[in-house]
């Protein structure tokens, strides 16, 4: 319709638009308006990726470049280049609360697929930046000690396409580690192999090391940057590299960070099955100042509650081993690639430093700078009604709030609080 608009459109590439519209229509027409199958966690998480891929992409770094146009007409001054004025996450194959659809391998799975999308979009635009940076003088001293520390590059005046060759190797080398990982599981293997050919690789990457985290990708390209500023080419730093920079402050190394949810019983029963174990007894008939009060200890103490090397030998039930699993598996990933864990149907104190212990018991620790931050969700009209008191009981643990660094996010929910109460 778009091109239908256009003015120079001859007779022949009329005719032919509208051809291709009335094919689009017959095509809408003929198409059930509702699948015939449900619809995995994993396809849908790719079809959340795919409005990243097609809209957000281009749409996000173009806004921001108007939103710093504009702030240099009304404040004299741009934003920031590392600004980050929108963030997007996401819950699609986090969402475990109700859905046994979601599994640990599951989530696993959708970060791993995220972070192979997110390589190979900014392989592509590394693919472009190369092209566009053919200088070969005037550098800033850091830009020429980076450019020589990368070994046999076929660049070897033009120190840009140096740096970014380089990291082309890397962003390769990440993208075949992500797909081999994916390969393991059948149902991954299409959807991998049909996109590979579309992007252009680069030799030399079987030695690189992969780029796992944002900012190993940042520090060079803001190395670019300032170089370019500081020798005279303002006018090429403020082009391609800049949206580059900030889609990587905005998307980061994973597209979004993947938020994980989980009903709140399913904690006391994995803490339950533990202090069972350990012949503490029954952690679920405890009340909440004897929950606190174990908790608190726990979360203050050295020692894990058990060897976790030990798991699957302890004779745990299926869903107790499901709950651990999944914090088994956060452990081994990237904290980059999550956002929340939130618990659904909050009710308590204890609700919350719970999945602080579990988190600990996997070596996610705020000290670490790996744990999730934890919210609770409240949902019923009770919840809600004694949601303040939960937070004042939270705030007033000092290992709590040193660990959540002045930093609490609450979630309040209406679905359930408007079956339970009314709107």
């Amino acid at each position: 319709m778009a091109t239908l608009d256009r003015l120079d459109l001859n007779p022949f590439e009329r005719r032919q638009t509208l051809i291709d519209l009335r094919r689009l229509i017959a095509t809408l027409w003929g198409t059930n308006e509702i699948r015939s199958t449900k619809p995995t966690p994993q396809q849908e998480a790719a079809g959340g990726i795919a409005i990243i891929e097609s809209v957000l992409w281009d749409a996000v770094p173009a806004y921001v470049r108007k939103l710093d146009a504009q702030c240099r007409l009304s404040l004299d001054r741009g934003l920031p280049l590392t600004t980050v004025p929108i963030k997007f996450g996401s819950w699609i194959g986090g969402d475990r609360d109700g859905n046994p659809n979601v599994t640990p391998e599951v989530t696993h799975e959708v970060v791993t697929h995220q972070r192979l999308r997110a390589a190979k979009l900014f392989l592509s635009d590394l693919n472009e930046l190369y092209n566009e940076l053919p200088i070969c003088g005037r550098f800033s001293s850091n830009m020429t000690e980076l450019a020589a520390s990368i070994i046999d590059s076929p660049d070897r005046m033009e120190l840009y396409r140096r740096v970014i060759g380089h990291l082309r190797q890397r962003l390769v080398k990440t993208i075949k580690e992500c797909e081999h990982i994916l390969s393991q599981n059948p149902a991954s293997i299409h959807y991998i192999m049909a996109e590979t050919s579309n992007y252009k690789l680069v030799g030399g990457w079987e030695t690189a090391e992969p780029i796992y985290k944002a900012q190993e990708l940042m520090r060079p390209l803001l190395v670019m940057h300032d170089s370019l500023v500081q020798t005279g080419f303002e006018l090429v730093a403020d082009g391609l590299l800049v949206d580059i920079i900030r889609r990587l402050s905005i998307f980061g190394m994973t597209l979004v960070p993947l938020d994980i949810r989980e009903e709140s019983t399913r904690h006391k029963l994995a803490l339950d099955a533990i202090t069972k174990y350990l012949g503490l007894g029954s952690y679920a008939d405890w009340d909440e100042a004897t929950k606190l009060k174990f908790l608190e200890a726990e979360l203050a103490g050295k020692r894990p509650l058990f060897r976790t090397t030990d798991l699957d030998s302890l004779g745990f039930d299926e869903s107790v081993l499901k709950t651990l699993d999944t914090f088994r598996m956060l452990s081994g990933l990237e904290p980059e690639s999550f956002g929340a864990y939130v618990i659904s149907q909050a009710q308590t104190a204890s609700d919350v430093l719970a999945v602080m212990l579990l988190q600990k018991q996997f070596g996610m620790e705020a000290e670490k700078n790996n744990m999730l931050r934890v919210v609770p969700l409240f949902e019923t009209l009770d919840d809600l009604t004694n949601a303040s008191a939960v937070i004042s009981t939270l705030f007033s643990i000092p290992s709590y709030t040193r660990a959540i660094k002045g930093k609490q996010e609450v979630m309040v929910g209406y679905s359930d609080s408007a079956k339970d109460a009314g709107r």
